[in-house]
């Protein structure tokens, strides 16, 4: 998995990148949510490989599939959130969906590089091309820098919305 929380850097930094087309909230679950039944088989709740099928494009698509069902008449009462902290958005339905379908299949795609468990092309494929592409080191690394960045991003865009309504105001 990179370990769940780190699976937030990328997904903070492309959600920033993308407001314009994603739902960041319903990206940023997505992110995460392909780890749950992860975290079950590693606490011994579930029996099973520790990265099954969520870990698939095919089983992170039917996840994206109920996130974007659940997700699309939740999403509207994050609104007065979104707006305080400066990110109104849309909660068109495309939205929602193209979030929970990016963010799952990042999540996959990332531990692709990771882990030999991991079949992004199950059932058609046992085989991952993806394994060993990028060292570890090297993912851990990208995520934490990519959150940084995607916080950074965040902070300036804030800095020029507050200097514009200021501007706006003299």
């Amino acid at each position: 998995m990179p370990f769940t929380p780190f699976h937030l850097g990328p997904a903070l930094l492309i959600g920033v990148l993308c407001l314009r087309w994603l739902d960041l909230p319903t990206f940023l679950a997505a992110s995460v949510l392909v780890d749950a039944r992860t975290t079950l088989v590693f606490f011994g709740y579930l029996d099973g490989p520790l990265h099954g099928p969520l870990h698939t494009l095919l089983g992170a698509t039917v996840l994206a599939g109920v996130l974007t069902a659940a997700a699309a008449p939740l999403r509207p009462s994050l609104d007065p959130v979104l707006d305080w902290a400066g990110l109104p958005q849309s909660t068109a339905l495309g939205r929602i969906a193209a979030a929970a379908l990016g963010g799952c299949w990042l999540h996959v795609l990332l531990d692709a590089t990771l882990y030999t468990d991991v079949f992004p092309f199950a059932p058609v494929s046992t085989a991952n091309p993806l394994f060993g592409a990028v060292g570890p080191l090297t993912v851990y690394v990208g995520c934490v820098a990519a959150g940084l960045l995607g916080v950074g991003l965040y902070a300036a865009s804030r800095v020029d919305l507050l200097t514009l309504a200021d501007a706006g105001s003299a």
